[in-house]
């Protein structure tokens, strides 16, 4: 049996709206718990800003290296905030040509949506938890150096604690951190949970972009 081009156009379609829907389970799985943060963490050079070298390279191509990554550094914000919620999503870089070292696959940067923390994680924090107030930033500074309070103060808190992580370390460019605003409602929440689920392309890609393995997408459900 031979599909005419109007059958394959039925079919596309079809699996279109399959995969739209997976990704709005997904995302909806996200909402029970709203997320608060949305974390880029890119791989892509070492703590103090130098390049890496091919080996070190080469681990940032791997999934399972970048999973490993997620499980410790959610182990640190949960020694830090205690069982906040997240949901981990994986996007791999265009392949790059590298002078030195030729054709060289994409490494990939991991997306992460971490819930509200919780006010009782700064006001009564674990040893963890006080011990970033003194870390070193990359240009030096320490958390107990400046004053800062409320969202401010978790958001610093929550950066060097995402910093402990060996494969994101000091380096500025390394982490991004963003608040979900709530000012643009709904829509703007599913927006930026879609965001991270674009490379989803067909349903296998479910598995490659999704670390279920490290994710909040079925434990956690709002009151």
């Amino acid at each position: 049996m031979y599909l005419t081009d109007s059958d394959a156009y039925l079919q596309a379609i079809e699996e279109t709206r399959h995969l739209n829907t997976m990704k709005s389970l997904v995302a909806s799985c996200a909402l029970n718990w709203e997320p608060k943060y949305f974390v880029t963490c890119f791989y892509g050079r070492k703590s103090d800003g130098s390049f890496l070298d091919q080996a070190d390279y080469r681990k940032r191509w791997d999934r399972g290296q970048v999973k490993n990554t997620h499980r410790i550094t959610r182990g640190h914000i949960h020694k830090c905030f205690g069982q906040v919620p997240m949901f981990w999503t994986i996007e791999r870089h265009e392949d790059r040509h590298d002078p030195l070292w030729g054709d060289m696959k994409g490494a990939f940067h991991s997306h992460l949506y971490i819930g509200e923390i919780d006010d009782v994680a700064i006001d009564d924090p674990t040893n963890y938890c006080k011990s970033l107030y003194f870390k070193w930033d990359y240009f030096g500074a320490t958390i107990n150096s400046n004053r800062v309070d409320g969202d401010n103060l978790k958001l610093l808190l929550l950066d060097a604690c995402i910093r402990q992580s060996k494969w994101i370390g000091l380096y500025p460019s390394s982490l991004d951190i963003q608040i979900i605003k709530d000012d643009g409602g709904f829509a703007s929440m599913i927006r930026t949970l879609h965001y991270g689920l674009k490379q989803i392309n067909e349903e296998d890609d479910l598995n490659k972009v999704i670390d279920w393995d490290h994710s909040d997408l079925k434990k956690h459900r709002r009151s």
